[in-house]
């Protein structure tokens, strides 16, 4: 895996590396076409502003195409003879230029040069006429072609292929008067080209016609997949792909020159690369993998005392949870740095120090919840005495002494249980039977006019809760749900599910009003917000409260109340 990070890693360097040569060499290599192209340039311009030429190439115009008579036809070679002169001279001793045509309008071609000689040819008749003449005195350049006239001139420039600058020229009136032509070898324009094409790069040039340049010989390639090639160069810094007429993937770079709009595309093998970037890959892998091999075995031993008892502590961490504080133990692990035994025992303090402080937190907040639970049982104690001799005073004025009687004797059971002080819970199954002697106390004063249900599960009736929470609510529905006309209706249902019960009191009442219902969820959301203790309740509308706060005590915010 290692291998392959180093090989990767090399292989990407080398690759821009490479990417960027190779733009820096198409950059170089266009300059160099763009200074030869610069050079025909000046050529042609030398040869139209010369003085002497204008002065010859007008007297050239003024004389007859065919002379009638010998001294005209005389002056008229001698004319040609020195406008290929001055054509030879700008040429230079070293000829810049192999060849040098002027193109008259009237259907004569005069060559310098190789080609040296007046002849006939209607221009308008040339391929490239109408682009030259609408480029209006700007410079028009021609893909290779062949020269035939210089192919009979010379052997010496036999099969050779050209390159023409083009461009027309004006007389002091600025009327086109004719058209120079500068040709110059495409082995010499792309000299430089060859050179390096020779070895196992890959090189093409366009122009922006799609006219391909170079290679000058052979088949043309596929301007269009060059075209794409060159824009993905231009986003990319690493560019690889299957160059036209290759079959093996390229590494290139493309250049785009300003003066010429020449595109030039170059390539070479990816294979050659990618070998040589593997063996510095796996060379520089084999000395690193020796560099870490030393490298761990003395890290190794110099931090295995170190490391070990740092371990031993961290896995002490990992497992501290509330259930194990007391769980220390002396470790058996010692390490050189004598720091990383204090901070053990420094744990280990802080360890059973967090135990000790934990348990008096939790056996303080049991007695402070026992506190409030057994002050809220003593606020409902005289809630339910008070509710008890209410009802008494009610059937001692419709004269009921029988009815009283039992119901004293229901009371009496209820009032045993509401009085014990032997805890504050009980199972629901408890409060289910003295709800049952209580409501058993109102049918004797009610008789027939009352109906009761009471349905719980044996699941339901298991669960512990604050004692007295039902009978709050079952002293309301008397209180509030007799104001009808009889026969009244009181159900207790208790259900069960996904680990949650519940219990249900209905009474077939009027209910409480809207008003009185805002009221009561006020006060519930007040109790809420509450960070006291208790607070202060009347006797008026305590049981509800009561009951809510004591099971808000017991069962924490999960209590539901509706």
């Amino acid at each position: 895996a290692f291998s392959l990070v180093v090989y990767e890693y090399a292989s990407t360097v080398a690759r821009k590396r490479f990417a960027d040569t190779l733009t820096s060499l198409s950059s170089s290599l266009l300059k160099n076409l763009d200074a030869q192209v610069a050079e025909m340039n000046r050529l042609s311009l030398t040869l139209i502003y010369s003085q002497p030429f204008q002065s010859l190439y007008a007297r050239h115009l003024a004389l007859s195409r065919s002379p009638p008579s010998a001294a005209q036809r005389i002056a008229k070679l001698e004319n040609t003879e020195a406008l290929i002169e001055i054509s030879e001279t700008v040429l230079g001793p070293n000829q810049s230029a192999p060849q040098v045509y002027i193109y008259d309008l009237r259907g004569e071609r005069i060559g310098a040069g190789y080609y040296s000689r007046l002849i006939e040819q209607n221009v308008r008749t040339e391929p490239w006429y109408s682009a030259v003449m609408k480029a209006g005195g700007t410079r028009v350049i021609l893909p290779p072609h062949m020269d035939p006239l210089l192919e009979e001139a010379s052997v010496i420039v036999k099969d050779k292929r050209y390159v023409s600058l083009l461009r027309t020229f004006q007389d002091a009136l600025l009327s086109t008067q004719g058209i120079v032509e500068v040709e110059q070898y495409c082995d010499a324009l792309f000299g430089e080209l060859d050179l390096l094409a020779g070895s196992s790069a890959w090189i093409f040039v366009f122009d922006g016609d799609g006219n391909q340049l170079y290679p000058y010989s052979g088949p043309l390639a596929d301007i269009a997949a060059l075209r794409l090639l060159a824009d993905q160069a231009e986003r990319r810094p690493v560019v690889t792909g299957i160059l036209p007429g290759k079959r093996e993937q390229q590494i290139f770079a493309a250049a785009v020159s300003r003066d010429t709009g020449w595109t030039l595309v170059i390539g070479e093998p990816a294979a050659g690369l990618t070998a040589s970037v593997l063996q510095y890959a796996l060379w520089i892998s084999l000395l690193a993998l020796a560099a870490i091999a030393c490298s761990l075995a003395a890290s190794y031993f110099i931090a295995r005392r170190v490391t070990v008892p740092l371990k031993a502590l961290h896995e002490e961490i990992e497992a501290l949870d509330l259930g194990n504080l007391e769980a220390a133990h002396e470790g058996t692990h010692r390490s050189d740095p004598g720091e990383i035994d204090e901070l053990r025992m420094a744990f280990h303090d802080m360890r059973l120090k967090l135990n000790e402080s934990i348990q008096e937190a939790v056996l303080l907040r049991a007695h402070e919840k026992e506190a409030q639970l057994v002050a809220l049982q003593s606020q409902l104690n005289p809630h339910f005495y008070h509710n008890v001799l209410q009802t008494i005073a009610i059937m001692a004025e419709e004269e009921s002494p029988a009815a009283i009687q039992d119901l004293i004797r229901n009371l009496t059971q209820v009032l045993r249980y509401v009085s014990s002080t032997e805890g504050t819970t009980a199972t629901l199954g408890t409060e289910m039977e003295y709800a049952e002697s209580y409501l058993a106390a109102m049918q004797a004063r009610f008789g027939g006019s009352l109906e009761y249900v009471v349905d719980v599960p044996d699941a339901v009736r298991e669960v512990v809760v604050p004692r007295l929470i039902l009978q709050p609510f079952i002293e309301n529905c008397f209180k509030y749900g007799t104001s009808t006309r009889p026969p009244w209706r009181i159900e207790l249902r208790g259900s069960c599910a996904d680990g949650r019960w519940m219990i249900e009191i209905l009474d077939n009442g009027p209910g409480f009003s809207a008003a009185t219902l805002d009221r009561m969820g006020e006060r519930l959301a007040a109790r809420r917000r509450s960070a006291d203790g208790l607070s202060p309740m009347s006797i008026s509308g305590m049981g509800i409260l009561n009951s809510y706060e004591r099971l808000r005590l017991a069962f924490g915010e999960g209590t539901v109340f509706e």
